[in-house]
């Protein structure tokens, strides 16, 4: 009888480490917050604005490397190129609530059609992929191989994306769910920020082979033409722009630009250890320090750090909530 209570508590005991990251600490729904997705540690951390103050880490037991929050402000949806799915969780009540069987290669995603899609790029199909936030796939429409970088123009209701392995961009008509005529640009491209005031694509990226790239080139998006380019050492790989300047991540040389519409540099500064991901919001720039294990918290005006807060290993991907 003894042996047999034995096996079942080990039974149970395992049955409930396996559940131990079904559940996590709730998110206040009232709370505004910035959170970072980490591929070392495999962790959610997450940041309340309001209070000044971190809440405890999500851990989670597969290996995501980005998300985003539906419009209801309490769905999280998760993805990674290695799973066989994505993942969605409340934040309320802090568990996951839904898995979508897409299969592996969901490298990157994000919300369109004013938030009533969503766009992932699928590196084993080649593909954009659309989805209801109800989880029904709406259309596959192929691309270059190795989709990677996706960017929204709302107002032309384009999607255009971006390979790292191939010299040729796609360009999806949003609205028919068409592949349009798309055209060619640099190897290695990564990275992107639509200026559609001035009609240009700028585009970064890591460099090729022993080539590290040190320039954003800047396209013409009617006719496809490079029109020059800027000078951003060393591998410019994020961008986000405000009405006053547009600010350039290069993750090589841990440097943030701040420049004007045409190029010119107005500011920089060295910011963490092999930056990846950079937000605006809340009238703050965020940058992700993936070797630093940190959040940097910046004025965009002067480009001074203003905080410094603490996050899990391998910060790669940052996701916002507003109250």
């Amino acid at each position: 009888m003894k042996k047999i209570f034995m096996l079942v508590t080990a039974a149970f005991t395992i049955f409930l480490s396996a559940c131990s990251f079904d559940t996590f600490e709730p998110i206040p729904s009232k709370s505004t917050f910035i959170s970072t997705v980490n591929i070392k540690d495999m962790t959610i951390s997450f940041y309340d604005l309001d209070k000044d103050m971190m809440l405890p880490d999500w851990k989670v037991d597969r290996p995501y490397v980005g998300g985003m929050i539906f419009p209801n402000k309490d769905t999280l949806l998760l993805y990674g190129n290695t799973l066989e799915s994505v993942d969605l969780y409340s934040l309320s009540k802090g568990k996951k609530i839904e898995s979508w069987e897409t299969g592996k290669g969901i490298v990157n995603g994000m919300l369109v059609h004013n938030g009533s899609e969503i766009a992932f790029a699928d590196q084993e199909r080649d593909s954009i992929r659309f989805y209801s936030l109800e989880g029904k796939e709406i259309k596959e429409i192929k691309t270059e191989r190795d989709p990677l970088t996706i960017l929204e123009a709302e107002d032309e209701q384009k999607l255009y994306v971006m390979s790292f392995n191939h010299k040729m961009l796609s360009i999806i008509d949003l609205e028919n769910k068409e592949k349009l005529p798309g055209f060619e640009i640099h190897a290695a491209a990564a990275g992107g920020l639509l200026n559609q005031q001035k009609g240009e694509l700028w585009i970064g990226g890591h460099g090729k082979g022993t080539t590290v790239e040190e320039r954003i080139h800047v396209y013409d998006l009617k006719s496809g033409k490079l029109k020059k380019e800027i000078a951003a050492a060393a591998m410019p790989v994020n961008f986000i722009k405000n009405k006053l300047s547009i600010y350039v991540l290069s993750h090589g040389s841990n440097m943030l630009y701040q420049l004007g519409e045409n190029g010119e540099i107005k500011a920089s500064i060295k910011v963490g250890a092999n930056p990846f991901e950079i937000e605006l919001f809340d009238n703050k720039l965020f940058i992700a320090g993936y070797d630093s294990n940190d959040l940097y918290i910046v004025n965009p005006d002067n480009l001074k750090i203003e905080k410094t807060v603490s996050v899990g290993k391998g910060p790669f991907q940052i996701v916002t909530r507003e109250r």
